[in-house]
């Protein structure tokens, strides 16, 4: 074999060899690009799961407070104040001859009380309990001439109060909307001064009657609420008679329109 020959097929072996070497490195490329593409894929597809999984799970919100959160907040001892304007009537029958007899005046004023209580929760939503309130009140009027030069006087107070069952029902865990009635009392200074002192009448003393009346409560915090209330007392005729024997009734009747604040213990 000559020279010639044996260059020519060391040429074409080296050739052969770069060709293969150069297809090989080109098939590994290829299949470190489809690698790459297919993981990019799968990593897209993840994070698209990712993604719904946590758009689709819901939110959740604060918890719910529950029976037993609502009845430790509203139930118990708890001791009070408020503030408020009171209105009232009180009305005088005095029968003597034909020029006597019906007249009434409207006194009215400032009105506050200490309040103490206890609360228990019976039921889903509903609060029953007990309330009592002593305070001073100042209502009156103006003199009033009456009957034939009879002065009048009309004052309310300065003590007052009441002793009170209540009865509500909660609105979500922070409003409770009740009703209330029970027995008050009050300071009753009803004088009618006569011609003369065998033609007066009077009436001051405790008088007892009773007391009805409705409000609303919230609660600020776990142990503050405030309220506003209105009471209507009701304490009914004290008869009496003049020194002449002369027969006369007072009737008196209160409302209140107060507000307040309570902590429960």
């Amino acid at each position: 074999m000559s020279i010639s020959t044996i260059l020519a097929c060391i040429a074409s072996l080296a050739q052969f060899q770069a060709c293969d070497t150069a297809t090989g490195a080109a098939v590994e490329r290829a299949n470190l690009n489809m690698a790459s593409s297919a993981a990019s894929a799968k990593g897209n597809r993840l994070d698209q799961d990712l993604r719904g999984t946590i758009v689709a799970t819901p939110v959740r919100g604060a918890p719910q407070p529950t029976y037993s959160d609502i009845a430790r907040e509203w139930s118990g001892f708890y001791l009070g104040g408020s503030l408020g304007y009171g209105f009232g009537e009180s009305r005088q029958q005095l029968d003597r001859g034909n020029n006597h007899g019906y007249d009434e005046v409207s006194p009215d004023g400032f009105a506050g009380s200490m309040t103490a209580g206890y609360n228990f929760v019976v039921g889903s939503g509903l609060v029953a309990g007990i309330e009592a309130d002593v305070g001073i009140m100042n209502l009156s009027d103006d003199d009033k001439a009456v009957f034939d030069a009879h002065g009048w006087k009309s004052q309310f107070g300065p003590l007052w109060g009441t002793v009170r069952g209540r009865l509500g029902y909660l609105f979500g865990d922070s409003m409770l909307l009740y009703g209330t009635a029970g027995l008050a009392f009050m300071e009753t200074d009803n004088w009618t001064v006569g011609n003369n002192w065998n033609e007066s009448s009077w009436d001051g003393k405790m008088r007892t009657g009773w007391v009805i009346g409705a409000g609303v409560e919230y609660a600020l915090t776990d142990a503050w609420s405030a309220k506003a209330e209105y009471l209507y007392m009701d304490f009914g005729k004290h008869h009496g008679y003049t020194e002449d024997a002369d027969p006369y009734w007072y009737d008196d009747n209160v409302s209140i329109v107060r507000v307040g604040v309570n902590y429960r213990f």
